[in-house]
């Protein structure tokens, strides 16, 4: 199971950044992860101002783990 994360910066300070968490998931394959992490970073640039998505990642949780 993966969990989606998008780190967003700042346009105007780099170094401000605000890491948004998947509320949909978790995934079964890093695949389905991946295609979310995608869709969430589009989602982050069009709906915050001065904010820029920079990174993603797909955390694999622990086994019992749902978030």
């Amino acid at each position: 199971m993966f969990k989606a994360i998008v780190l967003a910066c700042a346009i105007a300070n780099p170094a401000d950044c605000i890491e948004f968490h998947d509320t949909r998931g978790p995934y079964d394959t890093r695949a389905a992860c991946e295609r979310r992490a995608m869709e969430m970073g589009r989602d982050v640039g069009e709906m915050t101002h001065g904010l820029m998505p920079k990174k993603w990642r797909c955390q694999a949780l622990k086994k019992g783990m749902l978030s």
